[in-house]
């Protein structure tokens, strides 16, 4: 019954689509977040959803002239895009060490940014933009929904919630971490009290769901996204209020195990074997560096690349060192930075760090915008948000590996688009997103 609902929804939603691609793309990441499989219970009832859409999203762009738009995709987030998929690419073929389904996941990138580039061309209005973050918003609500049930089934730390794709527990936290911004700013610039209301619910719902992953990451990612989406929109006491709001409905689920695992960050002395083998592994990631700066040894070679440095660690207890630098399910770097380095080199890391500075800066820019621009607030709220949903995930990635994770690349889409149309309506000359113009085009 269920695979013959969501085919009828497919094919119903095929006329909207060829109307306005921008339904397909949104559809599209969507079921990244909530995906197909999880109406199925793991199956594979939905395998055909995103091979379906991609397919729309293609016709529907050709169909109606978008392609006649690709000027669009000359911009600074893109390139980078397009260069850091070369040197993933690059690293790849040249390998120093063989990669498990490393075609599979080079294939799996590109079309992420694949999909970047129909959002350039399907998105250029702050009304696009807001419908397409709205359905995103919408459905990690859903998602949050169906998490906290899975807590309470036995799935404490949310293991796999999102799909392989963003990891364990940690991934889940900060994918949610990269977006409890967004739904804030939606929260502050909502116009009615129904509005707000649902946007509440849905900031509490992401809330809690972060606490339910016992993540340390996304605790002090958390924190950073909050205290930087206050900072960006000037509303620091506002936004302490609705923390403090939130944490009371969110402190029923930070249980013993929560405070217990969030006390390991007190100190070296009380990190777990976990939070202590990270160390090992990034300072692993770092050699491999020093002796790979321009290319790395490939991408997704880390695991074993970090094997022929066991022996610089004679340092350590023997066992702890023989767990950290283990034969069976081998060790990753649990920091995208140094993985990036490891794997690709300077040829990657670069496009990579530019990227997410890039991000966080635009944080920067609506901080200032709201003064030199005040009849765009509501815009430049919503940059504020993107900009401090990313601060919050290049602080958590700090101990995970998050390169082949898609979000914060559509982040970075929409915050290049949102942020050259606000500078489009008010007049100044287009400008990238991280690198503004001396002259915002407002009055002060």
């Amino acid at each position: 019954m269920r695979e013959i609902i969501l085919l009828l929804l497919v094919i119903l939603s095929v006329p909207f689509v060829l109307k306005n691609p921008l339904w397909g793309v949104a559809i599209y990441i969507g079921g990244n977040i909530v995906r197909p499989e999880m109406l199925f219970w793991g199956g594979k009832g939905g395998a055909y959803f995103f091979t379906v859409y991609f397919i729309l999203i293609i016709v529907a762009s050709a169909y109606q002239g978008l392609f006649s738009k690709t000027g669009r995709l000359a911009n600074r987030e893109y390139l980078l895009m397009v260069w850091l998929f070369l040197a993933v690419w690059v690293s790849y073929e040249f390998a120093q060490y063989p990669v498990f389904r490393g075609d599979y996941y080079v294939v799996e990138m590109l079309k992420g940014f694949v999909i970047c580039g129909f959002i350039y061309l399907t998105v250029d209005e702050f009304s696009e933009v807001r419908f397409l973050l709205n359905v995103l918003i919408g459905c990690f609500g859903f998602l949050g929904v169906w998490g906290i049930d899975q807590h309470f089934r036995g799935n404490e730390r949310l293991e796999g919630l999102g799909g392989y794709a963003w990891g364990d527990s940690n991934g889940v936290a900060t994918v949610f971490v990269l977006f409890l911004p967004v739904a804030l700013a939606k929260l502050l610039t909502s116009k009615n009290r129904r509005e707000r209301w649902l946007s509440l619910g849905i900031v509490a719902i992401m809330v809690i769901l972060i606490v339910c992953t016992q993540s340390r990451a996304g605790l002090l990612g958390l924190v950073v996204c909050l205290t930087s989406y206050g900072f960006y929109t000037r509303k620091i006491h506002k936004i302490a209020q609705v923390s403090l709001l939130v944490a009371l409905l969110a402190l029923p689920f930070a249980t013993g195990a929560y405070m217990d695992r969030m006390k390991t960050m007190e100190s070296g002395e009380t990190l777990d074997g976990s939070a202590r083998s990270r160390f090992i592994l990034w300072q692993a990631g770092l050699m491999i560096f020093a002796d790979n700066p321009l290319f790395g040894t490939g991408f997704l070679t880390y695991p074993e690349a970090k094997m022929q440095y066991e022996n610089r660690f004679s340092d350590i207890d023997e066992q702890f060192k023989d767990w950290v630098f283990r034969n069976q399910e081998k060790k990753v770097t649990h920091n995208t930075y140094i993985q990036i380095m490891s794997d690709c080199g300077l040829l990657g890391a670069i496009p990579y760090f530019l990227l997410i500075s890039g991000g966080v800066l635009a944080g920067f820019r609506a901080r200032r915008l709201l003064v030199s621009c005040p009849e765009k607030g509501e815009q430049v709220n919503w940059l504020a948000g993107l900009g401090a949903g990313i601060t919050g995930f290049a602080v958590c990635i700090i101990t995970l590996d998050t390169l082949l994770v898609t979000f914060p690349f559509f982040l970075l889409v929409l915050t290049g688009v949102l942020s050259r149309a606000i500078t489009r309506d008010t007049g100044a000359v287009s400008a990238p997103a991280a690198f503004p113009p001396a002259s915002e085009g407002c009055q002060t």
